[in-house]
């Protein structure tokens, strides 16, 4: 080999190791980095393994309990808890979490819970089965609790302000005609002594509300003979269901909902599909403080402060199905980590093995190099 050809050959050499030794380094901090995900995955497989959920008291088998996981739904719905309570959802001010529907159905209202009641589909009148006489009895009493919570009277030979001489009625705006008209479009009103004399609230407290929203309730189903309602919200008519066509305490639970959004203020969340429709998140909230728990107690007459750790109807059990899920990915990512590794280790070899080829070629170029240029030193010495 000439002396140009092998220097040109030993330089070849050199590059190529050098790629070599370059090649291998960067699958050396490949492995090393598969290494540290490795041990990423095994942290996370680990504390996955002691993953919880919350879950809801539903119902009981026998004498078994059953448990379902919890949802804005079911901690919000009626009678869906079978502790027999009613939660509600506020945020860390208290303003009590409502759908989208409740809110525009709140808003509709205007502070009428009636309006409010109508929106969402439902009507408190509970004279449907009733006749005349009974309906116009019940109307009478009703006007009568009113009134003498607030403190009006008639005259004092109306025994217990009942005066079957008044008569109680309810205006309303559109066209009084039989299955077209509308509730609570107008204003109620009592005639007596042929003076007809509109009725405003007059009251100050819940009770007062209360009173004179059912007395407006009924009497506009009676004069409308119908429970047909125009919705503000949408425009569309339809017929309400009654008190007494809905489960008992319907209404309350629905009037427990208004009033705690008019005394302590409401919010819903804009995409309620990746929100409150999402139990994770749902539940992710509750469990970082978010979101807390309250409940209607009969006592109070007012909603009271819950936990998700106190609470008698919720417990925390270990997650099988999410501790199934988070294991299967283990599994798959740790075989495609292996595969990888098994593949830089197969690289390393076969860099090791032209690594040695080429140290190997280097050493006999280089040796023939060096006598190549001991003889010509020899020459000409």
């Amino acid at each position: 080999m000439g002396m140009a050809a092998g220097q040109a050959r030993l330089l070849s050499i050199t590059a190529r190791l050098s790629d070599n030794e370059a090649s291998g380094q960067a699958l050396s901090y490949s492995k090393q980095r598969l290494a540290d995900e490795t041990e990423q995955l095994n942290t996370a497989y680990n504390a996955a393994l002691s993953a919880t959920k919350l879950t809801v008291l539903t119902g009981f088998n026998g004498s078994i309990a059953n448990y379902s996981d919890i949802s804005y739904n079911l901690m919000t719905g009626f009678e869906t808890v079978a502790c027999g309570k009613q939660y509600i959802i506020t945020d860390t001010k208290g303003k009590i979490l409502v759908t989208n529907e409740q809110a525009k159905a709140f808003e509709a209202g205007n502070g009428d819970f009636n309006i409010f009641l109508a929106e969402l589909g439902y009507c408190q009148s509970d004279i449907g089965n009733l006749t005349d006489e009974e309906a116009q009895t019940k109307i009478h009493e009703a006007w009568d609790k009113y009134f003498t919570s607030v403190g009006i009277t008639f005259a004092d030979e109306e025994h217990e302000n009942r005066n079957p001489e008044i008569e109680y009625g309810y205006t309303s705006f559109l066209p009084q005609v039989v299955g077209t008209g509308t509730l609570f479009d107008g204003y109620a009103f009592y005639t007596l002594n042929g003076k007809h004399k509109a009725i405003s609230y007059e009251g100050v407290t819940e009770e007062q509300r209360e009173f004179y929203d059912y007395a407006v309730a009924i009497t506009s189903h009676y004069d409308n003979k119908n429970t047909k309602y125009t919705s503000v919200v949408s425009g569309e008519s339809k017929f309400l269901k009654t008190a007494d066509q809905v489960d008992a305490g319907y209404i309350d639970y629905l009037r427990n909902i208004f009033n705690k959004m008019a005394s302590d203020g409401y919010y819903t969340e804009e995409n309620e599909n990746d929100t409150i429709k999402k139990n994770d998140w749902f539940e992710q909230q509750l469990k970082e403080g978010k979101l807390l728990l309250e409940y209607f107690s009969a006592t109070d007459r007012a909603f009271v402060s819950t936990s998700i750790s106190d609470d008698e109807a919720i417990q925390e059990v270990e997650d099988e199905r999410e501790i199934a899920r988070v294991e299967a990915k283990y599994n798959q990512d740790i075989a495609a980590l292996e595969k990888k590794d098994t593949i830089i280790d197969l690289e390393l070899k076969k860099l090791d093995t032209e690594h040695n080829a080429l140290q190997t070629e280097y050493e006999s170029v280089k040796n023939v190099i060096d006598k190549n240029v001991e003889k010509s030193f020899s020459m000409f010495s």
